[in-house]
């Protein structure tokens, strides 16, 4: 299923401009899959791009909680035959996600940008080399952001719509000003955190991963999940099974924040 080899077409989604510092780097950053295998993306919550609903700007972990509607957010680095691993599984489930992106490793695993926009996937900046992102200086935070965005600009054609920022423990907190800023110049008028954290990365187990989100995720979550461990891919079936259950269903972040 690999699509090494060949060239990845260029793609562009003028979407607007998103701050008016920045309104080169301003899309969607996501593409609707003619496929049938693609997310079913048929409702309100996958906008076309050319007529992009507005979301908050400034600093968000939740969406609105009148809706049963969930955002699952996935910070993509890692291993490569997991992350495909990981994309044949949401594939199956016909389910869309919004994938923060490392740039470092989008530079590295280029040929998957094509994978996860044929998906129906939204494609967002995680910074480029995920350092502990408050603890920089404003000219490093500036260069990180920059360049990711600039990584998924060269090979998608967009930016995307949304800066999270890498190393923060408490997505419900809000990173400051100087983040917001940052962020803001580089065409990211919504910095996003979240309110369902399972902690995946330390890798506790699917078991412990699947019960610690089902747990917490309600109408309006943002669930962030990662990349690169087998304990979110093994936990993942159960965490879907769970949202169907109850009539809670997965979409991207530019459709349960519009």
């Amino acid at each position: 299923m690999s699509t090494q080899g060949s060239p990845l077409p260029r793609r562009t989604f003028i979407a607007g401009a998103l701050a008016a510092t920045a309104a080169a780097c301003t899309s969607d950053g996501s593409r609707r899959s003619s496929s049938a295998s693609a997310p079913d993306t048929s409702d309100a919550s996958e906008t076309p791009s050319s007529a992009l609903a507005p979301v908050p700007t400034g600093f968000v972990s939740s969406g609105p909680r009148d809706r049963r509607q969930v955002a699952l957010t996935f910070h993509v680095s890692g291993e490569r035959t997991l992350a495909v691993r990981l994309l044949d599984l949401l594939r199956e489930g016909k389910v869309p996600i919004t994938a923060f992106m490392v740039g470092s490793w989008l530079h590295d695993n280029e040929d998957l940008a094509a994978r996860f926009l044929d998906d129906g996937h939204e494609l967002a900046n995680h910074t480029y080399t995920h350092l502990t992102f408050p603890s920089l200086d404003r000219s490093t935070m500036r260069s990180e952001v920059e360049r990711c965005r600039d990584e998924l600009v060269r090979i998608t054609g967009s930016g995307g719509r949304f800066f999270r920022p890498s190393g923060t423990s408490n997505g419900t907190d809000d990173p400051g000003a100087a983040v917001r800023g940052v962020a803001q110049a580089a065409g990211y008028a919504t910095v996003v955190g979240f309110d369902v954290d399972p902690s995946d990365y330390a890798d506790p187990g699917a078991r412990v991963v699947a019960e610690h989100t089902i747990a917490a995720v309600q109408p309006g979550s943002i669930v962030s999940l990662h990349f690169g461990h087998t304990g979110t891919i093994d936990a993942l079936p159960q965490i879907l099974d769970a949202l169907s259950g109850r009539g809670l269903r997965a979409v991207g972040l530019s459709g349960l924040l519009s």
